[in-house]
């Protein structure tokens, strides 16, 4: 696999260092399998959106503190610094039930440094898959190669194979309600010659030593981890912004220039601290609000249970059954239109680069004109990422108000988007389009709100259908010309409307996804060196 063309403004190069996502995705043996069940069907509700329910430990996936400490942060609280930076991507080759050791990362290259990301390629990506191989006979960190990384204060940690501990110090052996892969002990007894119990009688030591001091870690890294592998480059993992979950599915990518390297803004020693990071996600958990399409198959309430109990497995893992479009997300044209590409088709350099947050307060069911878009300062430029701060996210809600009354794009704005050759759209709204050009008004499978064309026309005088023909055009002229598109977006966009900056939003690596949730962010430079 190729890494991405660089995009003509920046000159980047993008590496995918994930597994895929999706339909047969491997998980830990004895969690619940990923399932999916498409909710709405091109064909009878002119959209596609796939169900799904998954544990957050499968495939690509950050482990926050608070999956093996019920004292420990969640994924969503931890600052987002943390996942963008410097990175090492060190090559220690190890086989069958080897231990990275503290001699291998003292050996490894580029050296480890304070402040780093640092991203081990074992090998072991190669074996990825629903085997005993992969889970059972991976080799694993030490819980002294752990403590030395806490002492060298590096700040996420991520390995390619299914733990970052050694398989005997998990429950796939005789450890807490193991073992999961019965005679695993007595084969690895067996082979090496030593009991395991013995030779491990801590569970998951090397992963409690690095949540313990702070330090989140990367499972299963994979995809272009080989092409980038002996390099200091610049990585982003961006977690979903779920306050109390145990951990997050999570796109890792790696940023290079024509040089091979890249060095964000002024940055020459590795370090990013002058960076500013802002979150311009709202948070995703249990209490987000949900498009209002009542039981409607398509949009079902979202669930959440757990399936390990820090009392009984010594460990958190929730269970998360709904959709995508949940909270901040971004839409691909297989959402909206048949035989078109998936989330995965959106080629990462468009995901990431110089844009503003421009300003257009609207109020009820005011709509975004070519001429307000027009009018912004400073002016939208070709290639930039544009997001659109309409005052609306201050009413993100489980509210009429922030769903049925609020205001949107519509067609000419998003052909004016087009042509003006943006590279991404986010909106503090609900939707890529105005709300009467949704289902919520008489298209589609709709009206979910039949009551809003009575109100409508007693305040216009008009019916819906005559101001608002068409059926999401919004969706359909942006996504369709290769423009992603992110709703609801919030967080800090008060604080850096006008400003222009560094953006960007990593969907998952879903193979037929529909969509994704992200964490959209801003990053600001105050050296002004930023080299975008």
């Amino acid at each position: 696999m190729a890494a991405t063309a660089p995009h003509s403004q920046e000159g980047l190069r993008f590496y995918d260092l994930s597994h895929p996502w999706g339909k047969n995705t491997t998980v830990w043996p004895g969690f619940p399998d990923v399932r999916f069940i498409r909710r709405s069907f091109h064909a009878q509700h002119g959209t596609q959106t796939e169900g799904f329910s998954t544990v957050m430990h499968a495939s690509t996936h950050i482990n926050a503190p608070l999956h093996l400490d019920a004292f420990g942060q969640g994924v969503g609280d931890i600052p987002l610094e943390t996942f963008f930076g410097r990175a090492v991507i060190v090559s220690i080759p190890k086989g069958k039930w080897e231990l990275i050791e503290i001699e291998d990362l003292e050996a490894a290259q580029p050296q480890i440094e304070a402040g780093q990301i640092v991203l081990i390629n074992t090998g072991w990506h190669h074996k990825y898959g629903n085997s005993q191989e992969y889970f059972g006979e991976a080799p694993g960190m030490s819980k002294a190669a752990a403590q030395w990384l806490v002492s060298k204060k590096v700040k996420l940690v991520g390995m390619d194979t299914a733990a970052i501990d050694h398989p005997m110090a998990t429950s796939l052996v005789h450890k807490r309600n193991g073992p999961i892969i019965k005679r695993l002990a007595a084969r690895y007894q067996e082979e090496i010659g030593v009991d395991p119990l013995e030779q491990f009688p801590d569970l998951q030591p090397a992963h409690t030593v690095l949540l313990e001091a702070g330090i989140p870690t990367i499972e299963e890294l994979g995809g272009q981890l080989d092409e980038v592998c002996g390099q200091s480059m610049t990585v982003a993992a961006l977690p979903w912004k779920w306050k109390r979950g145990d951990a997050s599915l999570v796109r890792v990518v790696a940023i290079a220039d024509e040089t091979g390297d890249f060095r964000f803004g002024g940055e020459t020693d590795g370090d990013s601290d002058e960076l500013i990071i802002h979150d311009l996600s709202h948070e995703w958990g249990h209490d987000m609000p949900f498009w209002p399409a009542g039981l409607h198959s398509a949009f079902p309430p979202h669930e959440f249970h757990r399936v390990q109990f820090h009392a009984r497995n010594g460990a958190l893992v929730q269970y998360f059954n709904g959709v995508m479009h949940r909270g901040t997300h971004m839409d691909c044209p297989l959402h909206v239109q048949e035989n078109t590409h998936d989330i995965t088709g959106f080629p990462l350099s468009s995901l990431f680069g110089t844009g503003m947050v421009v300003s257009i307060p609207k109020g009820k069911w005011e709509v975004i004109t070519p001429q307000d878009l027009e009018n912004v300062e400073p002016p939208i430029q070709r290639g930039d990422i544009v997001i659109i701060n309409t005052g609306y996210h201050k009413k993100y809600s489980d509210s009429a108000e922030y769903f049925h009354y609020g205001p949107g794009l519509y067609l000419e704005a998003a052909q004016w988007l087009v042509e003006r050759g943006v590279k991404m759209v986010a909106i503090d709204v609900q939707a890529l389009d105005h709300p009467l050009g949704t289902y919520i008004a008489d298209h589609g499978p709709g009206p979910m709100a039949p009551h809003l064309n009575d109100e409508y026309k007693a305040e216009t005088g008009r019916d819906i259908l005559q101001d608002f023909p068409l059926w999401e055009p919004a969706h359909k002229t942006l996504l369709c010309n290769g423009i992603p598109g992110v709703e609801n977006a919030g967080g800090d966009l008060d604080a850096l409307t006008g400003k222009r900056m560094t953006f960007m939003a990593f969907p998952l690596r879903w193979e037929d996804g529909d969509g994704s949730v992200v964490r959209l962010i801003g990053i600001e430079d105050p050296s002004g060196s930023a080299r975008l």
